[in-house]
């Protein structure tokens, strides 16, 4: 992600692989945040473990998805 959005050094990145416990979730999802040090966070969730997620994966979220 911090290359993907050319992210500063100033700004986190964080990644969580959570239960989904919601009817029809996957069992397994992976939420990624960015939190600059100024302006809104932004978060996007992929439906599946962090470990098989690609660089394309991430790709396509950012183009399909707008950041919650």
């Amino acid at each position: 992600m911090r290359v993907l959005l050319d992210l500063d050094d100033d700004t986190a990145v964080m990644i969580r692989q959570l239960t989904c416990t919601e009817p029809g979730c996957p069992p397994v999802e992976t939420v990624v945040a960015v939190l600059p040090m100024q302006g809104e966070a932004r978060r996007w969730t992929l439906h599946r473990p962090a470990d098989e997620i690609t660089e394309d994966d991430l790709r396509a979220v950012l183009l399909t998805d707008p950041p919650h």
